[in-house]
């Protein structure tokens, strides 16, 4: 228990410290949550398009982590699994906002991806490949942990501009991450494979920053796609 609080209190420092540098390095990257500024539409929209996108391109590398993890850890992997089915929906409750919006399933997927959100992929599944399921837990910390803290004012904003009825799916999306505690869940799987593979925490550590600067990276295509073209 005390390995893994050591383990909590290095990662979220660190998670702290790699979002305090996206929002120093990257225009308009605290847009989606700061109270001072009203949403723009094809900012919050292309970031929902992109969200969804992420979400069913992750499940391939989930699934390779898997594959991985029944021989690293098995137990492990009965958490990661469960955890891999309630992911695999969370696409239907960002896309029930979507149709608020007027979007199709077929507009949202027809949008392909940002050069960073593919490369964050390609770089997940070599790591896999390379050194096992650890990258892709690794992402699901990222992305919990984020989630926890700034997920919900993201949605408050967004129906303060729109009203509940386009939110109600993003509204379960957060239900559903605090009911099942993804973000300790995923802090134990990545204790776990830790402690089973001998690896140091550095090689969990250095996994995070690394998917930190493809956010960085998404934040800065997001601005420069939507705000900044017009901008410009």
């Amino acid at each position: 228990m005390q390995i893994l609080q050591s383990l909590k209190t290095s990662v979220e420092s660190i998670l702290a410290e790699e979002v305090s540098r996206i929002f120093s390095e990257v225009p308009y990257a605290g847009h989606l949550t700061a109270d001072n500024e009203e949403l723009d539409d094809a900012y919050y929209l292309r970031h929902r398009v992109e969200t969804i996108c992420r979400i069913r391109l992750t499940s391939k590398t989930d699934a390779l982590a898997l594959f991985h993890m029944v021989d690293e850890d098995y137990d492990a992997a009965r958490l990661w699994a469960r955890y891999l089915t309630q992911e695999l929906n969370h696409d239907l409750l960002f896309l029930k906002d979507m149709h608020q919006h007027g979007f199709s399933n077929e507009d949202v997927f027809s949008v392909p991806p940002f050069a960073s959100t593919s490369a964050l992929i390609q770089y997940l599944t070599r790591a896999i490949h390379h050194s096992g399921a650890l990258p892709a837990v690794a992402y699901s910390l990222f992305v919990e942990w984020n989630s926890m803290r700034g997920s919900a004012k993201v949605v408050e904003k967004a129906e303060k501009k729109y009203s509940q009825t386009y939110v109600m799916g993003s509204k379960a999306h957060i239900g559903i991450d605090v009911e099942q505690a993804h973000y300790a869940g995923m802090l134990d799987v990545a204790h776990r494979l830790l402690e089973k593979s001998g690896q140091a925490e550095a090689s969990l550590i250095e996994l995070l920053r690394d998917i930190s600067g493809f956010f960085r990276a998404y934040f800065n295509e997001l601005y420069e796609h939507t705000i900044g073209a017009r901008s410009s």
